[in-house]
């Protein structure tokens, strides 16, 4: 059997198995468990066609699984070195997330899970086939399914009025964002010289185009940008996000931030280099995304510290840490003309933090989730200190905080460090991006601030929840995926060259042949530390295991230290003024952690006046159909429907009379029609 017929297996698996959940249904636990097998068995084969493309460097191709005809277009799945790595995070976060909603989903007692299961499987298989297929006509056919999925599972507690808005809006959104890539498709197909949705097809297109209306280039590429930052949740077209996770249950909240919100840097890299020619098009607009990306991360981060619900901090948090992504694609972008050496290590960054936010945004998403499990709350106001009945969860919680936050020795410190370095090599070249590094590491700062506030408020601390609340761990089945990721976000930190041989295969894939320096010439032959060799020269290092072994016997000696002064640990009541008080009273909320941080930082936004545009009037009245249209008919059928009941007096003779007219108007009509008896 060929590789490729694993995922083309995957994929029946996925469906049968949503026809399978849809039957079990009612067996909630049962329904549970075996989709979980489904989604395992379908992810380990896709894994292995994936992994197999990452390690020989060859990519997959199938026979056409289905051919139209008068659109010169046929499905034919294919996996290449970036599709492969889209492909493995689907798989990691798929399994996790699935195997944390066995448990997770009884709460929704009254709730059917023929909403979740079946649909979530079908997601699945839908965000496989986005990545799996070159062919723009299929690729929007399966978008399309995926993000039908997607909506009905943001939607899942219909009797929630916050859900159906959230849903609404979502929905709204992606939407006119699928009509931006459906239009820039759609021109690039009419001026290909050989009319087919293919890839290489539209690629001639937009050569064509590059010589007869360069205009109309930067149009079809604003409208692919459009649309795939709205799906990525890049600011200021991804205000989505934030209303759609908190109400969306939280493991598909992980699959959301960890997988879905990825497909947005997908079709970006495929629009710039797989449909457009590599000229200077791809250099303005490489500037443009790096600077979408850290306005993204820097509106969406200080938005964050403002949160009490952990969920929506968590949204804010991803369209922050989205942005870091799309800083360092679109500075390789812009540099590829320039210095390709740079601009690979910048796509290479770029890609690694795709990875490594899918392994700790999904983490805290789950953490999330298992607090709201506990404690049935998404208000850190409400619950606290959840590291005495929740120590896994808890120390997982901390793990991804310190990772996504850049804390060296994890991984997203490895991932953030390439951003910055090329960067700022690339300033070199454009020295915006210098400036646009010094934005994001302030940044990281920030970032840490908020995720203190997270792990610092909900899981340390003194216990604070309500006596309802049980006092242990969640279950096993939800333990576990926390546990994985965390390690994982270890395991990239300390051993970054496990990532970065594997992604060198993706982007150096992406680039036209013998594009890319060679990989020892960027990285180095070590396996335990990053070499970095930019413009000719060793640019940078990173060791990140004698980092971690120096930091763990700074830990060691501390604990000496506190052990060799023999001091006693006692709890006492909480004394204030001189008298006891309970702990709810003095504890420090949420909605004030970083409080001084927030005012000070205030006083950096610059007083500018914002000019005032004159409302529509005649538009807004033209498009207020109440006014015009609903308001008049119901005021005109209020006065003929209380004419004829002031007809209806009760009499007798008042009815006999409205007879005898009635009688006289049908004889009248009957003559005036037929000329006569």
């Amino acid at each position: 059997m060929a590789v490729i017929d694993l995922l083309i297996g995957a994929l029946i698996l996925l469906t049968v198995g949503a026809a399978v959940t849809a039957l079990l249904a009612k067996w909630r636990a049962v329904c549970g468990y075996v989709a979980f097998l489904f989604v395992a068995v379908a992810s380990v084969w896709v894994g292995v066609a994936a992994f197999h493309v990452l390690s020989t460097g060859s990519p997959l191709s199938g026979a056409p699984v289905l051919t139209i005809a008068p659109l010169n277009s046929s499905l034919v799945f294919t996996v290449d070195g970036l599709s492969a790595v889209f492909l493995l995070i689907t798989s990691l976060v798929a399994v996790c997330a699935t195997l944390f909603s066995v448990r997770y989903m009884l709460v929704y007692k009254h709730h059917s899970l023929i909403r979740y299961y079946p649909i979530l499987l079908l997601f699945f298989a839908s965000v496989i086939s986005v990545v799996s297929v070159r062919n723009m006509l299929f690729f929007l056919v399966f978008w399309e399914f995926m993000t039908l999925a997607s909506y009905v599972l943001v939607v899942f507690e219909t009797d929630n009025p916050e859900a159906r808005r959230a849903g609404l809006q979502y929905f709204i959104a992606t939407h006119i964002a699928s009509g931006c890539i459906l239009l820039a498709t759609i021109l690039l197909y009419t001026y290909a010289p050989v009319k087919s949705f293919e890839f290489g097809a539209l690629l001639e297109g937009t050569r064509v185009l590059m010589t007869t209306s360069p205009a109309l280039v930067h149009l079809i590429l604003g409208l692919f940008v459009i649309g795939f930052a709205t799906k990525a949740g890049i600011l200021p077209f991804g205000f989505w996000l934030p209303q759609a996770h908190p109400v969306a249950p939280s493991p598909f909240s992980a699959v959301l931030s960890g997988c879905m919100v990825k497909l947005g840097v997908y079709g970006l890299l495929v629009v710039f280099t797989s449909l457009t020619p590599l000229s200077h098009f791809t250099t303005v607009w490489g500037v443009w995304l790096a600077a979408l990306g850290t306005i993204s991360v820097f509106v969406a981060s200080l938005t964050a510290l403002q949160q009490t619900d952990s969920k929506r901090l968590l949204a804010f948090s991803t369209i922050g840490q989205m942005g870091y992504i799309w800083l360092g694609i679109g500075t390789g972008l812009a540099l590829l003309r320039i210095s390709p050496a740079v601009a690979v290590v910048a796509l290479m960054a770029g890609l690694f933090h795709v990875v490594n936010h899918a392994c700790f945004k999904s983490l805290l998403f789950l953490n999330a989730g298992a607090a709201l499990y506990r404690t049935g709350t998404r208000d850190m106001d409400k619950a606290g200190g959840l590291m005495r009945i929740m120590p896994v969860t808890a120390a997982a919680a901390i793990v991804g905080s310190l990772a996504i936050a850049g804390v060296p020795g994890l991984n997203g410190f490895a991932s953030k460090w390439l951003i910055f370095t090329s960067g700022i090599v690339g300033g070199l070249e454009i020295p915006l991006f210098v400036f646009l590094v010094v934005v994001a590491i302030f940044i990281s700062a920030v970032t840490l601030a908020y995720y203190m506030k997270f792990v610092g408020i909900l899981f340390l601390g003194k216990l604070h929840v309500g006596p309802e609340v049980e006092r242990r761990e969640v279950p096993v089945s939800m333990v576990v995926p926390q546990v994985f990721m965390g390690i994982l976000c270890v395991a990239f930190g300390v051993l970054p060259m496990l990532a970065l041989k594997y992604l060198y295969v993706a982007a150096s894939g992406i680039l036209p042949p013998g594009y890319s320096p060679p990989f020892a010439s960027l990285f180095g032959n070590s396996a335990l530390a990053v070499r970095l060799g930019l413009s000719g020269v060793h640019s940078a290092a990173w060791g990140p295991l004698a980092i971690l072994v120096a930091f763990a016997g700074c830990l060691v000696l501390g604990y000496l230290i506190s052990r060799m002064g023999g001091a006693q640990t006692r709890e006492v009541p909480m004394w204030l003024c001189g008298e006891e008080h309970d702990f709810a009273e003095v504890r420090y909320p949420a909605h004030s952690f970083l409080l001084t941080f927030n005012e000070y930082f205030a006083k950096l936004y610059p007083s500018i006046p914002v000019p005032r545009l004159p409302r529509p009037a005649a538009i807004l009245r033209l498009f207020d159909i109440d006014r015009w249209f609903y308001s008049p008919g119901l005021r005109w059928g209020e006065r003929i429907i209380r004419a004829i009941s002031a007809t209806h007096a009760g009499y007798p003779q008042l009815y006999m009379l409205w007879m005898i007219v009635g009688a006289a108007l049908a004889v009248i009509v009957l003559f005036s029609m037929g000329g006569g008896l």
